[in-house]
């Protein structure tokens, strides 16, 4: 699977300066040194002025590590959620709040384990990324208007952004979902002799590994 990267965003602050505050910042003063800076500091440039507070008032707020990591924990709470057989299957509801336009959950994948990597900013967005290991991919068989679900163990780095609702909530958005969603009755499996319970066993055999 093609993973296309993310660049973090930079933001570039800056500016020529007017004329005028060319001069001033060049007019030559003859003073001692104490009173040279009391002077410079009275008479700062208004334009340098107004220039540093617009960088502080646009800085975002989600790019310091304390928010990174929070961003990361909901990833990794989503990731965990979304393991096949997860015992908090229920909250991905509340972990994830971008609908798919209209797009087709498939072709979906069955997660077994990952690892989180670390984060990149883009914008206010938390790019996250994760190591992933997927036991299954499942698909639509157009010719049979059923399903095809392909069992195999493959290792992904993957990529989602993490969006704030606010201080405290993020929520996952645009990137790969996981999960069995067709109905095991229309679903044709590959290799012959695999199925949806010997990737679940899969699932579970490398969960036992993880901990051990």
């Amino acid at each position: 699977m093609e993973t296309l990267p993310y660049v973090g965003a930079v933001v570039h602050v800056g500016g020529h300066a007017d004329e005028q505050s060319l001069s001033m910042t060049s007019r030559p003063v003859s003073c001692v040194f104490l009173t040279l800076v009391a002077a410079c500091a009275n008479h700062a440039d208004p334009a340098t002025t107004r220039s540093t507070t617009t960088v502080e008032s646009n800085a975002s707020p989600a790019r310091n590590p304390k928010t990174a990591r929070a961003a990361e924990a909901t990833l990794r709470a989503w990731l965990e959620a979304s393991r096949e057989g997860s015992s908090t299957a229920a909250s991905l509801d509340t972990l994830s709040a971008c609908d798919d336009g209209g797009g087709s959950y498939f072709p979906t994948t069955i997660l077994a384990d990952f690892v989180i990597l670390p984060s990149e900013f883009k914008g206010d967005t938390v790019v996250g990324r994760a190591d992933v290991v997927t036991v299954a991919e499942q698909g639509i068989d157009r010719r049979t208007n059923g399903f095809v679900a392909h069992q195999r163990i493959r290792h992904d780095v993957l990529e989602w952004d993490v969006i704030p609702v606010d201080e405290t909530h993020w929520v996952v958005c645009n990137g790969l979902r996981f999960g069995y969603r067709g109905a095991d009755s229309l679903t044709a499996w590959q290799p012959d002799g695999s199925s949806y319970q010997s990737a679940r066993a899969l699932v579970d055999s490398i969960a036992v590994a993880r901990h051990l």
